[in-house]
């Protein structure tokens, strides 16, 4: 059976291959910003994106039409889905 290394050379006990940590992948979560804009007939189109690796901007999710009511809330009219 192999022996971890010498701490001596490298200031602290080596763990062996099969007892190092598991690598967990990037943590940089991507963040969605939505996007609010008024349509020429006085509805609102929400869209959301977020950047991809090579920080270009890229649509997620689908395109909502909202209206305002009385109350001065957005209420939900359509949704127009993904644009492929």
């Amino acid at each position: 059976m192999t022996k971890a290394l010498n701490p001596a050379f490298f200031g602290k006990t080596v763990p062996l291959a099969g007892q190092r940590k598991q690598s967990l992948g990037s943590t940089i979560t991507r963040l969605i910003k939505p996007e609010l804009e008024r349509l020429p007939d006085g509805r609102y189109l929400k869209t959301q994106s977020m950047q991809n690796r090579c920080c270009i901007d890229m649509e997620v999710g689908s395109r909502l039409v909202y209206v305002m009511d009385d109350h001065g809330y957005l209420v939900q009219v359509e949704d127009w889905g993904r644009a492929w």
